[in-house]
């Protein structure tokens, strides 16, 4: 009696497997000097603001901050990041920025645009993180890129803040809308897109002191 549903089933979940294991694969050949870690981890809830925002990337990046470089949202929408991002010149895979830490509680967006060392392509992306002092330390082990492709599951009292961050994250990278967070572009169109953020964020970036 329970056979079509169990069948049923059976073909979704397969069905899903090959769709993760696809999106995967596509994502590895569209690697770049993508974002494969960070620091706070990606989706993480942590309980302080921290100091500095670090990214480690696929490939070694350019040191020019028009085309590398990080962005910090506050949970009002504020740029906060301090000046432009630096890319270690001894490990040109790892990059960080300083962030004013008195915006307190909420959800942080990273948006960062990188353009690889070795072959030139440019790549873009976003993910965020959790500022919440009252709670516990409850860092994911998925990498930055992974979570930027995900939903947000970080306050299960807001059933609407996981849609408002993925929207957030893909206004940022300039999608307009869907998971894809900067990955799937073809690499002229990302430059574009990445060189026309940048200008009006440099614009509007607050003055290391």
């Amino acid at each position: 009696m329970h056979k079509p549903y169990r069948f049923i089933t059976a073909l979704l979940a397969a069905s899903f497997s090959l769709g993760l294991l696809l999106f995967v694969a596509v994502g590895t050949a569209f690697a770049h000097a993508s974002v494969i870690d960070s620091n706070p981890k990606a989706s993480s809830t942590i309980m302080k603001v921290p100091a500095t925002v670090q990214v480690t990337t696929a490939e070694n990046m350019t040191t020019n901050p028009s085309e590398t470089n990080l962005f910090v949202y506050a949970p009002d929408g504020k740029l906060i990041s301090l000046g432009d991002a630096k890319v270690d010149i001894n490990n040109p895979t790892h990059m960080s920025v300083g962030i004013k830490t008195a915006a307190g509680n909420g959800v942080y967006v990273v948006r960062w645009i990188t353009k690889s060392a070795q072959d030139g392509d440019p790549d873009a992306g976003a993910f965020y993180f959790t500022v919440n002092a009252n709670g516990t330390n409850a860092a994911t082990t998925g990498t930055a890129s992974t979570a930027s492709t995900g939903t947000a599951s970080t306050n299960a009292s807001s059933p609407v803040l996981p849609v408002v961050i993925v929207s957030i994250i893909a206004l940022l990278v300039g999608l307009g809308a869907g998971f894809g967070i900067g990955r799937m572009r073809p690499a002229s169109a990302a430059q574009t897109t990445s060189n026309a953020e940048t200008t009006q964020e440099s614009q509007e970036k607050t003055p290391a002191p």
